[in-house]
């Protein structure tokens, strides 16, 4: 009994050494151990949500986005949207593919694009075989950084400029929003802040006429 448990034991083991998923240039070991947190937590395809936890702050979506292919282990993606997933158990059935094409140890999809409702079911299929639970999910404790990087943010006329990819274009909107975000925040606390003092200052007043009062 206790031999069958140190044989299974190793095989847990021997499972986990094989996700020898591949670095994008500028990834660290650490950095992709919190995007796969994160991708956990949030679904693949949820950059934005992934960009605003603030948890990959030197990060872009298109990076992020690359290194999920990597360690997914295929360039589509599509798949597996809106998905919180076994990333390793994915990256070893596609690792142990016959046959097909890979580029930077991604599989390479050569066929027809799906229609609508195949890649709905396909979606399905994923999320039955490859879902993590929702007390996993529940578990996942993120850290959060602070960008010190002084970032460029461009208009909605300068982000809407050709001149961007799609990718691209989607990053800067996020910047924008968060931007946004960050100065509506300061200015409501301003305004909290200032009616405060407004309301001490009449309540101020208010006692000392009465002190007044009193003494006349």
């Amino acid at each position: 009994m206790e031999k069958q448990k140190r044989k299974k034991h190793g095989a847990h083991n021997e499972s986990k050494s094989l996700w020898n998923y591949t670095l994008s240039p500028g990834w660290s070991q650490e950095e992709v151990k919190i995007l796969k947190l994160a991708l956990q937590k949030f679904g693949i395809g949820k950059w934005r949500s992934i960009i605003q936890s603030e948890c990959l702050p030197d990060k872009s979506i298109g990076q992020i986005y690359i290194q999920t292919q990597r360690m997914l282990g295929q360039q589509s993606l599509g798949d597996f949207m809106g998905l919180q997933i076994d990333l390793e158990k994915v990256w070893i059935d596609n690792n142990q593919k016959k046959g097909v094409m890979r580029k930077n140890g991604c599989v390479i999809n050569t066929g027809d694009n799906p229609n609508k409702e195949e890649r709905k079911q396909r979606i399905e299929e994923n999320r039955q075989k490859y879902s993590i639970t929702q007390e996993e999910i529940i578990k996942i404790k993120l850290p959060r950084f602070k960008n010190d990087c002084v970032a460029k943010y461009f208009t909605i006329q300068e982000i809407e400029n050709d001149q961007f990819t799609t990718i691209e274009k989607l990053q800067h909107f996020v910047n924008l929003e968060v931007e946004i975000d960050k100065k509506v925040k300061k200015i409501q606390l301003m305004k909290s802040h200032n009616n405060g003092n407004s309301n001490l200052n009449g309540n101020g007043n208010h006692i000392h006429n009465n002190h007044l009062d009193q003494q006349k």
